[in-house]
């Protein structure tokens, strides 16, 4: 095992990816005070290579430069010498650390990832607003730089971490917990390091250090700093989906889309934006000497996932206006004229009913509701306008689009008949390409209606399936995955809460830490699996025993907080007991004895006049509950 290294010791030991040459240069000028960018752009001129790379960069299509940068020196007056310093300090660590003594280590697929990372940051970032792309660009391309760094110090040991994560399936908190096991940090606490040495905003470094799990960041949710964290988030994971073998790719998909919608990126537009990131990584790979690979247009990827119907809703299925039939009501006195007419729209495929007056057409509305209504204006009983007007007092039939037919074309009765409600006219005798064009122009205005009446509906639908799936998030949000119970974050919820209810009320407020007893040897003797089931036991046992109003919830780890209001100090503790003997009856069967007993320690405190906050209530507790360990733990101490 190698001994706990700092960052501090790592870099005074010169074990790190360093800068070197015009990019170490740079670096130092930058940190000088008033430096000239003459200075700067003349240092990274003494490297061509560099020099190039950074105008290529300043010019990508994310950059929505005003114009074109044509020379280092342009690079610094658009860009500014902390984006161009960044780029320098980026473009650097790729070209000196290609290669390596970590024989595990897949140093190009790492570079292709990172690149990937880059380049589909750059494009959340510009869509939503964020920030300067090229500095997101180069957060992404260095997000991960602290696995690299612990390759390049410890290759040896490091191929033997990755050996055995690649055997357990590859998980990112597989690695991190057997490379802090065995070096004391993670590579993402080492990219943070890194990161914040090389001056990069903090908000950045903060980025980098959760962003394989964001819920472990604390940030606030729909911030800036959250959408920035979930920028590279959600790029990390398309990196590692587009790299990803066939099989497992199908798998990630799904979470992709549901990582991607949580920061509003749709299905549609993230095929968009998936096709212009991979289109950009093949051409910066070909500028950087990274290895890329063909890949399909990425709809077809996300075509493979099951998509959930309360995040994208019902398909709206196409309609071809040319073959887009409608029902149509014919109203006309004369027998001639609705043979003909009906012959006419038959014969287009028209669906058609008719009526020889007003009062006839209006039972036949009711009955088969048309959506389109050709009226003669004059027929015995109820004319086309008297007609009209009955139609349009009633809300559900205002949307029917009806043609008034006249054998008079004057302005006034034209206008009198658009008063009435009238949609359009036709004059006769009816020209049938003169019926065929209006009916065409009123087929538009039909289909549009009852498109928006399905969008309604539709809206409405999702409206309903979004709330419920924002309850189901929510409820998510609150609870612990494993245990089933409450989490830190609900657990802080509740007991704000009940802090501020015996506050109003005077009436007590006490709560226990309870932390499992050597779990560690748990997992070390019998595997995380029997550890699980231990977290998953004792957490039923400590919910079975509770009363009806606590609240037990888990902190993280092995560790529980139990929230019990109106619990004076005196009757805590005799809870407390009955809860750990509970737990005590629990008993994990590994594979090769006969048992082995789970026990707990046990932290009391209650709300008192010298507790100001919740957090002070909670810190008691915890000393109490490491004084609980102290005295030989499977115990509960009060005070």
């Amino acid at each position: 095992m190698v001994n706990t290294s700092s960052f501090e010791q790592l870099k005074s030991g010169d074990r790190l990816p360093s800068l070197k040459g015009a990019a170490m240069e740079v670096f130092r000028l930058s940190q000088e005070e008033n430096v000239s960018g003459l200075e700067v752009a003349r240092a990274i001129k003494a490297d061509p290579a560099l020099s190039s790379r950074i105008v290529k960069a300043s010019n990508s299509p994310a950059s929505r430069q005003a114009r074109p940068v044509v020379s280092v020196m342009d690079a610094l007056t658009v860009l500014g010498l902390n984006t161009v310093r960044q780029l320098v300090v980026a473009l650097s660590l790729v070209d000196s650390n290609r290669d390596g003594a970590c024989k595990k280590f897949d140093y190009q697929a790492f570079w292709s990832q990172s690149l990937l990372t880059a380049i589909a940051a750059q494009k959340l970032v510009v869509r939503k607003g964020l920030g300067s792309p090229e500095e997101i660009f180069v957060l992404g391309l260095l997000g991960q730089i602290g696995a690299l760094a612990l390759a390049t110090a410890y290759p040896q040991e490091y191929a033997q971490i990755l050996e055995k994560t690649a055997a357990n399936g590859g998980e990112c908190a597989d690695l991190a917990e057997l490379e802090n096991a065995e070096f004391g940090l993670d590579h993402n606490r080492l990219t943070k390091e890194m990161l914040a040495d090389w001056r990069l905003p903090q908000v950045f470094y903060e980025a980098a250090l959760h962003h394989e799990n964001p819920a472990q960041s604390g940030v606030t949710e729909g911030c800036r700093e959250w959408y920035l964290l979930h920028v590279l988030h959600v790029a990390n994971y398309f990196a590692r989906v587009c790299l990803a073998q066939e099989k497992q790719r199908r798998e990630m998909v799904p979470k992709l889309i549901f990582k991607a919608v949580r920061m509003g990126v749709e299905s549609e537009m993230l095929a968009e934006l998936g096709d212009k990131v991979i289109q950009e990584w093949q051409e910066w790979g070909k500028m950087y000497g990274i290895r890329t690979e063909a890949m399909p247009p990425f709809a077809k990827l996300l075509e493979v996932a099951p998509l959930a119907p309360e995040l994208l809703g019902a398909a709206d299925t196409p309609r071809d206006s040319a073959s887009y039939k409608l029902r149509i009501l014919v109203i006309d006195d004369d027998r001639a004229v609705l043979l003909m007419l009906r012959m006419l729209l038959e014969n287009t495929g028209h669906t058609v009913m008719v009526a020889s007056n007003g009062k006839e057409a209006l039972n036949m509305v009711e009955k088969h509701m048309p959506q389109l209504v050709l009226a003669d204006w004059v027929m015995p009983e109820m004319d086309g306008i008297e007609f009209c007007k009955s139609l349009r007092q009633n809300q559900e039939w205002r949307n029917i689009y009806v043609f008034i037919m006249t054998a008079q074309e004057s302005t006034e009765r034209l206008v009198e008949a658009f008063e009435a409600g009238a949609n359009d006219y036709m004059i006769k005798p009816i020209n049938s390409r003169v019926l065929a064009a209006r009916l065409g122009a009123a087929q538009r205005v039909v289909q549009l209606q009852e498109e928006l009446e399905f969008d309604r509906q539709q809206l409405q639908k999702l409206a309903a399936e979004l709330a419920a799936s924002n309850e189901r998030l929510q409820q998510l949000a609150l609870t612990d995955a494993l245990t089933g119970l409450p989490n830190r974050r609900s657990a802080n919820e509740h007991l704000e809460q009940q802090w501020a209810m015996a506050g109003r009320s005077g009436r007590p407020l006490s709560i226990m830490i309870v932390d499992i007893d050597h779990f560690k040897k748990i997992n070390d003797v019998y595997g995380h699996k029997v550890g699980d089931d231990a977290l998953k036991r004792a957490a039923e046992a400590m919910h079975l025993s509770i009363r009806k109003q606590d609240v037990v919830c888990r902190l993280g780890g092995e560790e529980f907080l139990v929230i019990c209001p109106d619990t004076p100090a005196e009757q805590l503790y005799r809870y407390a007991e009955r809860l750990r003997l509970a737990v005590s009856e629990v008993v994990l069967h590994g594979p090769h004895d006969s048992g082995y007993k789970i026990t707990v320690s046990i932290g009391l405190a209650s709300k008192e006049p010298g507790l100001l906050n919740t957090e002070m209530l909670l810190q008691l507790a915890d000393r109490r509950m490491y004084a609980a360990k102290h005295a030989g733990r499977n115990r509960t101490v009060a005070g």
